[in-house]
């Protein structure tokens, strides 16, 4: 009997001990804690205009609906720039904002005036410029030779560099043509306009053909590059600041956006790139137009430079040959170094 009674409060004192290790944890190392969602980083990208197709818009727009700022670990705020404030860029100085957008050509000049800008390019979207020359399909003007003599229309503060090589490529210079400043409405061409009527007017391939289009007009582009005039389109411009200091950042930002830019040109994925466009687009924007500024520029941003590495990717002999032009044609003084402008690495990284 003593036996069973000393056996039993042996087992009762192993149970209680047991029970007590359990509640106190023990000598066993305890479960992990569940992580949580890692925390996203805020950051603001301020597209350079109104919110509409331009393809470097489009790719922020598709990587923010579609999830992949998310997966890239960033939360994007996207805002645009009233038309002609320049605010983007004191914003981007005082780093308020990390990224904004600025075509090559207008990036550069904007580089050459100042001296030393702490910005750099980190993307391209075009491998062609945005710009041609538009005239009226029955102006009976068939080669850009037949210009000699004529009225051309240009926007902005300068003739464009561009426009001037074309021109030369014929053997025409500013001597055989007459050269104005006109305002960015194209209504500047037609025969009806009257006085300060132009035959001849720049456009962005991606807006007034389709804006005159719609109004019955018949028109005809003469386009840079098939005179042998190659220049980027748009890019992405972001503050050294946060390629030196937070370069994975800058990183993922590519990413997701490159990302964006390929759903996009998926041709399935059409409908549902325009419909997300026209989530950010204003009241009244029209999708049909909105439609045709991406659809036209998305032409431009593959070449034998991104065949080579990616998306968003260009090429040191691209930027050289664009800023050759420029300087030929005084836009800027001299080339810049490349590596003033752009920096290639986030481009290369991301497809490596």
């Amino acid at each position: 009997m003593n036996y069973k009674r000393n056996l039993w409060y042996l087992l009762l004192v192993s149970l209680v001990f047991s029970l007590l290790l359990v509640a106190c944890g023990g000598s066993a190392a305890p479960e992990p804690a569940a992580e949580g969602p890692k925390e996203l980083q805020k950051i603001t990208f301020q597209a350079g205009y109104i919110p509409q197709g331009n393809i470097s818009f489009v790719a922020a727009y598709v990587a923010k609906e579609k999830g992949y700022f998310e997966e890239a670990g960033l939360d994007v705020t996207i805002e645009h720039a009233a038309p002609g404030t320049g605010e983007q860029w004191a914003r981007l100085a005082g780093k308020d904002i990390q990224f904004t957008t600025d075509p090559a050509e207008s990036f550069i000049e904007r580089v050459a005036a100042t001296g030393d800008l702490p910005f750099a390019s980190v993307a391209v979207f075009g491998h062609e410029g945005d710009h041609a020359l538009m005239i009226m399909e029955d102006s009976g003007i068939t080669e850009i030779g037949q210009l000699k003599g004529k009225l051309i229309g240009y926007k902005g503060t300068g003739e464009p560099p561009w426009l001037l090589a074309m021109l030369d490529s014929e053997g025409l210079t500013l001597d055989d043509v007459q050269i104005v400043q006109v305002g960015f409405d194209p209504r500047v061409l037609l025969p009806e306009f009257g006085e300060g009527r132009v035959d001849a007017v720049q456009v962005f391939k991606s807006n007034e053909p389709d804006i005159l289009s719609k109004q019955g007009y018949k028109v005809r582009l003469f386009k840079p590059e098939d005179f042998g005039v190659h220049f980027l389109g748009q890019t992405y411009v972001t503050h050294t600041d946060y390629i030196q200091n937070d370069p994975e950042m800058v990183r993922n930002f590519v990413r997701a956006t490159m990302k964006g830019l390929a759903f996009a040109l998926d041709p399935a994925n059409k409908d549902e790139v325009t419909d997300i466009v026209m989530t950010y687009a204003e009241k009244d924007a029209d999708r049909a137009h909105n439609e045709f500024i991406w659809q036209t520029e998305i032409q431009y941003v593959q070449s034998a430079s991104t065949e080579q590495v990616g998306l968003g990717y260009a090429s040191n002999e691209e930027w050289q040959n664009m800023m050759d032009v420029m300087t030929a044609f005084g836009s800027i003084e001299k080339p810049l170094p490349v590596d003033k402008v752009w920096d290639s690495q986030f481009t290369e990284s991301i497809y490596k």
